[in-house]
């Protein structure tokens, strides 16, 4: 008997992403029981194994290194014989090549560059995000004259102290948790009310690449517990140590580019997220308090919303939360 192997990516995985396909554990052939590796793949640009679920041997490989594919799609055929015949129809492979014509490029350009599953997993999610998400967005100036002595009292009493990136989390976390209703997503059979506030936050990996590892229950953590947690996950994205869980269950993400002398920004939702938050680089800036004109450290925050979850009145409070959660961080 011939049985297709599909893929079922582990773990609450109803909104899993295209994964891609890294290295075959296994060749044509060989032998194999239940629960053995038969492949590394890329899912939410962290690496994982996924095991075979049934005892057999393997008659054919649906996919090569590169190929793409999603939650039910066929991988491999095992059989019970090795010499069973296999009809060509069966197990069709994933569909491999972006649906877009991009149209002709000049060889004088040069040949260009292969990419990789997790840049192809990139491209494909911020495409469905682009095409598919209404989106719309807001901006607002945030005071972070108070969070930085916040910052500057946490490193004298702890030894540590917290980024700019991390008080954003943590503050995301309380504004949704005072906002139950924004911590949704939309499908098409309605919205779903998500049971915890999981917020992802942007990283870079050392090939240039970019993660989402997120925070569980950032509602629950003190803000000292949230900063020990984005260090542990950041080290685990610098190191291609993140797990495909590491990655999953996000409602809402955080993307900081100060460091990198951005003033401000528009994110791109992340598919399976209501939002994200898009942080610039503080700026000393003359504003007008009590009728003088003072010197304060700005951020500008942009939040993207997707608008078939979010509506502009209930995004409009939940970026008033975060401003207000910022400039009196006593509350984080």
């Amino acid at each position: 008997m011939i049985r297709e192997v599909r893929f079922t990516p582990a773990g609450d995985r109803a909104f899993s992403p295209l994964a891609g396909l890294l290295e075959w554990l296994v060749g044509t052939g060989a032998a194999v029981a239940a629960g053995d590796p038969l492949c590394l793949y890329e899912i939410d640009k962290a690496t994982a194994q996924f095991p075979s679920p049934v005892s057999g041997r393997v008659l054919r490989l649906l996919l090569a290194p590169g190929d793409r594919f999603a939650r039910g799609d066929a991988l491999a055929l095992i059989g019970d014989c090795p010499d069973e015949p296999v009809p060509e129809a069966a197990g069709a492979p994933a569909a491999g090549a972006d649906d877009f014509d991009w149209g002709e490029v000049d060889n004088r350009e040069g040949e260009p560059e292969p990419i990789g599953p997790m840049r192809r997993n990139i491209a494909r999610r911020m495409l469905m995000s682009k095409r598919h998400l209404p989106c719309f967005y807001l901006t607002t100036a945030v005071d972070m004259g108070r969070a930085l002595r916040l910052r500057a009292d946490l490193r004298k009493s702890l030894g540590r102290t917290a980024t700019v990136n991390d008080m954003v989390v943590r503050a995301s976390a309380l504004a949704l948790a005072r906002h139950p209703e924004a911590a949704v997503v939309y499908t098409p059979a309605g919205l779903i009310r998500r049971r915890e506030i999981n917020i992802g936050f942007a990283a870079a990996r050392p090939d240039g690449g970019l993660v989402v590892p997120v925070v569980r229950r950032a509602d629950k953590m003190t803000l000292p517990e949230v900063a020990a947690e984005t260090r542990r996950l950041t080290e685990l994205a610098k190191g291609g140590g993140l797990r495909p869980d590491d990655c999953a269950g996000g409602v809402f993400s955080v993307s900081y580019l100060g460091a990198h002398q951005v003033d401000e920004f528009a994110a791109i939702v992340n598919p399976g997220e209501a939002a994200i938050a898009a942080v610039g680089r503080l700026v000393d800036t003359p504003v007008a308090v009590d009728g003088e004109v003072v010197i304060r450290p700005l951020t500008r925050i942009t939040l993207s919303c997707d608008h078939r979850s979010l509506d502009g009145e209930l995004a409009a409070r939940l970026i008033g939360g975060l401003k207000r959660l910022l400039e009196h961080p006593e509350e984080l």
